[in-house]
């Protein structure tokens, strides 16, 4: 038996590889919004809902019933499948649950079909029947919901074929393997208490429709539930067992990647992000190119150009519409370092010369500002907050304001400006103007950053220099074009971020000792969001971090181990099935925070451990 303390803590996710997933808890029990066995998404990828929350089920065994699912209620936890559970197991498509009831055991498995907004669920009993009863609802994966005057209706279209419909409407395919009995129910279900929402002070009271239940009439069944288009198999693809840490993160990357109905995209994390501008060109190389996805890579930036507004791409998109926003100052520049990085990989001059016009487009408005952007002294200031990445706010307060000229914003600045020389060279055009901008850049920035303790975090309006320790100077040393490129300059601040900063989890985003510093990201929204960006451990500065490491020391044996240095993350991807959460705190145990399965994180740590892999 699994003890019920260790149940809802201990969470898996199943993507579909089309922006929806399915997701919940070792013992089955849904403990957060976001739970649920299929979450699709209606306007790919965005807007995502729920329409199979879970399923209550039983081993039907000498006339009794008894349970394998548990729910968590107010003051109960019912009914109690989790005393009969043994073992659980999981992979990259399948989750299984293992049961023993003295006289028979049950394998129960779910099974998600990539590329489909469709799972499959079986039992297999030693002895006994199974019955199935889904819990259905209709709603936004943000927010539960209590029962309103809804309209939950079923038409069997055909003696294994089930039709959920909500208004009307269909929602959900239902199919059956086997015979079975179908046992019209119509009940709610009241106060599902979604625990891990409760300690976030969300919303975590949600009431859920049983329209029927399915009885099978042998020791064995299969239930398969599909939106849109049905798979064309249901089997299951082979699952290789005992992959190398550097395939399961590749593995898993391949979560991130969908296609939405205006081309490819990548999701930000798992649970509740959405697609992220920045997010998307930083894991652009983990998750696509490093495996030779070069098409999908070049296919997302001519998208995302497309919608560059007065030099600016968006940062992300409205959940209903998909509409684009344009909020952060550095996407762009990130969009640039991706260019490059794909023409590396590539070596396409038919891809660098389709997007060397953008690129250009966008050096020139940061040249002369825009409203947002400010060129001051060939240094890039913004106005507004939040514009970088560390974007925290709640109740209209910015925690991590940093207006003015931030300094990784700089640093890419100048890395972008190279980048346009770079391809300049390459497509036989006139590189002088950049050259001599990109010199102009680096010699205001040392004057305006550099001080005896490294690098100034930003400079504000004022012309006043923030002396907060964080991990964004580490892109001064680290990007293809360092703006830094002393020797002495530039291993002072890796000696800074190594030692004020580097844990075996990445990089923390403030410096112990700073009065800002909060190490744990826990407790409502203005208790996390002032952590956020004050002291929790980020992986995915994990590969800036290696870069600036590989450039500035180049020593093969301290570099290799690094390994060691971060085999606790490592066992984090391996027991999360490759995936790596978005935060950890900045104290022991150092628990996993925020999304459970991050992108730029699964795609910064990959990266990271390919680079040393090649020393």
């Amino acid at each position: 038996m699994i003890p019920i303390d260790q149940c809802e803590d201990k969470e898996w996710i199943l993507p579909t590889r089309t922006g929806g997933y399915a997701s919940s808890t070792i013992c089955g029990i849904n403990a957060r919004t976001y739970h649920g066995y299929l979450i699709v998404p209606l306007n790919p990828p965005h807007f995502r809902f729920l329409v199979l929350s879970k399923f209550d089920d039983f081993l039907i065994l000498n006339h009794e019933e008894y349970p394998l699912s548990t729910n968590h209620y107010p003051g109960a936890y019912y009914p109690e499948g989790y005393k009969y559970l043994v073992k659980f197991e999981k992979n990259n498509s399948k989750v299984i649950w293992y049961y023993n009831f003295g006289y028979s055991e049950v394998k129960k498995s779910l099974l998600v079909h990539k590329g489909y907004n469709a799972i499959t669920v079986n039992y297999n009993a030693t002895k006994g029947r199974v019955k199935i009863c889904p819990f259905i609802t209709f709603r936004s994966h943000h927010i539960a919901k209590k029962a309103q005057n809804e309209f939950f209706t079923y038409d069997v279209i055909s003696p294994n074929h089930i039709d959920i419909l909500f208004e009307g409407k269909k929602i959900l395919n239902l199919e059956i393997d086997e015979k079975f009995e179908l046992k019209n129910t119509g009940y709610w279900y009241y106060n599902f208490l979604y625990k891990l929402d409760q300690e976030l002070g969300n919303n975590y009271i949600e009431d859920l429709y049983n329209p029927f239940c399915i009885v099978s009439l042998t020791n064995r069944i299969s239930v398969h539930a599909y939106v849109g288009e049905k798979p064309k198999s249901y089997t299951e693809e082979e699952e290789h067992h005992h992959m190398d840490i550097l395939k399961l993160l590749s593995t898993a990357g391949k979560d991130f990647v969908v296609k939405g109905k205006d081309g490819w995209a990548i999701i930000a994390g798992y649970h509740w992000f959405d697609e992220w501008g920045r997010d998307t060109f930083i894991s652009l190389e983990g998750l696509l190119l490093i495996d030779g996805q070069f098409t999908i890579a070049e296919d997302i930036i001519f998208r995302y150009l497309k919608m560059e507004n007065k030099g600016m791409l968006p940062n992300n998109f409205l959940n209903y519409s998909g509409e684009p926003i344009y909020r952060g100052v550095d996407v762009s520049l990130w969009a640039i370092n991706a260019i490059y990085k794909t023409y590396l990989y590539s070596r396409n001059k038919n891809f660098i010369s389709k997007t060397y016009q953008d690129i250009l487009e966008i050096i020139d408005w940061y040249s002369k500002g825009n409203g947002i952007i400010f060129n001051i002294d060939n240094l890039i200031f913004h106005k507004g907050s939040p514009r970088t990445w560390m974007d925290a706010s709640y109740d209209g307060k910015v925690v991590t304001p940093r207006e003015g000229a931030a300094v990784e914003i700089n640093a890419l600045w100048y890395n972008a400006v190279k980048i346009a020389e770079y391809i300049s060279k390459e497509l036989g055009e006139n590189s002088d103007e950049f050259a001599e901008k990109a010199e102009k850049i680096r010699n205001s920035f040392v004057k305006k950053f550099v001080y005896e303790n490294g690098l100034y975090d930003y400079i504000d309006w004022d012309m006043k220099p923030d002396a907060s320790i964080r991990p964004n100077q580490i892109f001064a040393i680290s990007l293809p074009f360092p703006v830094i490129d002393d020797k002495l300059m530039a291993s002072k601040i890796l000696s800074v971020v190594e030692s004020k900063l580097l844990r075996p989890y990445g990089l923390s985003s403030l410096a112990r000792g700073d009065p800002k510093y909060k190490p744990v990201y826990k407790g409502d929204r203005k208790s996390r969001d002032e952590a956020y960006h004050n002291g929790p451990i980020w992986p995915w500065l994990l590969g800036s971090y290696v870069d600036a490491k590989i450039k500035i020391e180049n020593n093969p044996i301290e570099i290799k181990l690094l390994i060691e240095q971060f085999k606790p993350l490592i066992t984090h991807a391996i027991e999360n099935q490759g995936y790596i959460s978005e935060i950890f705190d900045d104290i022991p145990p150092y628990k996993p925070r925020g999304c459970i399965a991050q992108a730029w994180s699964n795609a910064e740590v990959y990266r990271a451990l390919v680079a040393i892999s090649k020393i």
